[in-house]
C-alpha cells in the first residue's frame, strides 16, 4: 500500500484509492476496446449465408466496421457540456444506456441496417468515454501518480480489444457479443461506488461533498482544505482573466499548438492503425501464412497489450519526441515489409510461402512501435501544448477530427486495397508515415520535464 509523506514523516495521502477510482473509470475503456476489436473475427462470418449469418457486401462490411468511429467523433463534441452540467461521474454512468442498446441491436441484428445502427450507437457511447474518463482520472489523481493513472485508459482499450479477439475466437459470435455487451453493465455497477470528481464539486460550490470525495481518494487523515483553496484560486484567476477564443487562437503559440495537435492526429491515423485493429484476421487469411487467422489475431492482440504496458512505463522516462520518432520510423519500415510480402504473394506465391513469418513479425513490430509512441504520446501532448484557455474547445474538436479520419481510412480500406492491392495500400500508409517522420522531426517540440509556461514560450519561438 503506497502513501505520500510530508517532511516530518507523517502520512498525508493514500495512493491506492486513486488507483482504484482511475481503474474503475477506465472500465469504460475496456468496453470501448471490446467494441473496436469485434469486427476482426465477426465480419468474416458475414461473407455468405453458409456461416449461418446474413451476407454483407464488401462495402457493407467496411461500413459496419468503421461507423463506430463516426459515433465516436460526434459524441466528442457535446460531452464536455454534459460533464459540466451533470458532473463527470453521472455523465459516465449514463453512457451505459446507449452502450447496452447498441450491443442489443448488434446481438439480435437480422439486417445490415440494424447492425449498422447498433455499431453507430456503441460509437456514440465509446467516443464520450474517450473524453470523460481521462478527464475524470486527471482530476482525481495527485500529480505524482497522474501519469500512471492516465495510462490506464489506453491500456484497458487494448485489453478490451484482446478480450474481444479471444472470446470471438473460442466462443460463438452470439455468446461473445453478449459478453461484450455485458461489460458496460459491469462497469456501471462498479463505478457507482466511486466518488464524483472533487474538481467538479469545487467548481459547482459543493465544498462539503468535495471534502468527502478528497477524503475517499486521499484517506481520512488527509486535510483537503489547502487543495480546495488552490482550486478556488485557479477558478477565480480564470474568471478574472477571461479572453475571447478568437483572441487566443490568433496567438503564435496557439496556432503552432493546433498545427502540432492536428498533425499528430493525422499521422497517427494515416499509419493505418485502425485498419490493423479492424481487419487483422482478414489480413492474415489473405496472407496465407499457414497459421490460423484467429490465432494470429490473438498473438497480435497480446503483443499490443504488452507493448502498451511497456509504453506506459516509458512515456514518463523517455522524451516525447524521441518516442514519436522511433515509433513512426519502425512503423514505416514494417509497413514497407508488409507491402513487399503482399507484392511477392501476388507475383510469386511459391516464394511467399517461405516468407510466412513476415506478416506476423511485421505486424507485431508495428504494434509495438505504435504502442510506445504514436499511440499514447499524441494524446498526452495535447494536454501539454493546449492551454486551459482553449483546451475545452480544442481537445474535443481534435478528438472528433481523429475519429473522423479513422472512419475515412477504415471505410475506404476495402475499396483502396481492391484498386491497388494490399501491397499498394500498405505502401501508401508507409509513404504517409515518412511524411509523419519529417513532421515529427521538424515541427514537434520536446515537452518532457517542461512546465506549461515553458512550453508556450517555446511554441512562441522564445
Amino acid at each position: 500500500m503506497k502513501h505520500s509523506f510530508d517532511v516530518s514523516g507523517q502520512k498525508t495521502t493514500k495512493k491506492w484509492p486513486q488507483m482504484v477510482a482511475g481503474l474503475s473509470a477506465a472500465g469504460g475503456a475496456f468496453a470501448v476496446g471490446s467494441a473496436l476489436g469485434w469486427p476482426a473475427n465477426a465480419l468474416p462470418l458475414f461473407v455468405d449465408s453458409n456461416s449461418g449469418y446474413f451476407p454483407l457486401t464488401e462495402t457493407e462490411r467496411g461500413l459496419v466496421a468503421s461507423i463506430i468511429t463516426i459515433g465516436c467523433a460526434i459524441s466528442c463534441l457535446p460531452i464536455g457540456f454534459l460533464m459540466k452540467k451533470f458532473g463527470r461521474k453521472w455523465t459516465m454512468l449514463s453512457l451505459v444506456v446507449p452502450f447496452v442498446i447498441g450491443w442489443a441491436l448488434v446481438i439480435f441484428a437480422k439486417s445490415f441496417s440494424t447492425l449498422f445502427i447498433g455499431r453507430f450507437i456503441i460509437g456514440i457511447a465509446g467516443g464520450a468515454f474517450c473524453v470523460s474518463a481521462p478527464q475524470y482520472s486527471a482530476e482525481i489523481a495527485e500529480k505524482e501518480i497522474r501519469g500512471i493513472v492516465g495510462t490506464f485508459f489506453q491500456l484497458l482499450i487494448i485489453a478490451g480489444i484482446l478480450f474481444s479477439y479471444i472470446t470471438s475466437a473460442v466462443l460463438s459470435l452470439f455468446v461473445s457479443s453478449i459478453i461484450c455487451g455485458a461489460i458496460p453493465i459491469v462497469f456501471g455497477i462498479i463505478f457507482c461506488f466511486m466518488p464524483e470528481s472533487p474538481v467538479y464539486l469545487v467548481i459547482t460550490k459543493q465544498d462539503d461533498e468535495a471534502i468527502k470525495a478528497f477524503k475517499w481518494l486521499r484517506g481520512n487523515a488527509y486535510d483537503p482544505q489547502d487543495e480546495i483553496n488552490e482550486l478556488k484560486n485557479d477558478i477565480l484567476e480564470k474568471e478574472n482573466n477571461q479572453v475571447t477564443f478568437l483572441t487566443v487562437v490568433r496567438r503564435k503559440s496557439t496556432i503552432k499548438a493546433l498545427i502540432i495537435g492536428f498533425g499528430l492526429m493525422i499521422f497517427q491515423q494515416m499509419s493505418g492503425i485502425n485498419v490493423v485493429i479492424f481487419y487483422t484476421t482478414m489480413i492474415f487469411e489473405l496472407a496465407k501464412t499457414g497459421i490460423d487467422g484467429k490465432l494470429c489475431t490473438i498473438i497480435i492482440g497480446t503483443v499490443h497489450l504488452i507493448a502498451t504496458l511497456a509504453g506506459a512505463l516509458l512515456v514518463d522516462k523517455a522524451g516525447r519526441k524521441i518516442l514519436l520518432l522511433i515509433s513512426i520510423i519502425v512503423m514505416t519500415i514494417t509497413l514497407i515489409c508488409l507491402g513487399i510480402f503482399f507484392y511477392i504473394l501476388d507475383n510469386d506465391p511459391e516464394t511467399s510461402e517461405k516468407l510466412g513469418w513476415l506478416p506476423l513479425t511485421s505486424l507485431s513490430l508495428y504494434l509495438i512501435a505504435f504502442a510506445i509512441g504514436y499511440g499514447p504520446v499524441p494524446w498526452l501532448m495535447l494536454g501539454e501544448i493546449y492551454t486551459n484557455e482553449y483546451n475545452a474547445i480544442a481537445s474535443p474538436i481534435t478528438g472528433a477530427f481523429n475519429w473522423g479520419l479513422a472512419f475515412i481510412i477504415t471505410s475506404t480500406f476495402s475499396m483502396i486495397s481492391g484498386a491497388v492491392g494490399l501491397a499498394g495500400t500498405f505502401w501508401i500508409f508507409a509513404a504517409l508515415s515518412i511524411l509523419g517522420t519529417l513532421f515529427t522531426f521538424f515541427l514537434v517540440p520536446e515537452t518532457k520535464g517542461k512546465s506549461i509556461n515553458d512550453i508556450q514560450r517555446m511554441l512562441n519561438g522564445e
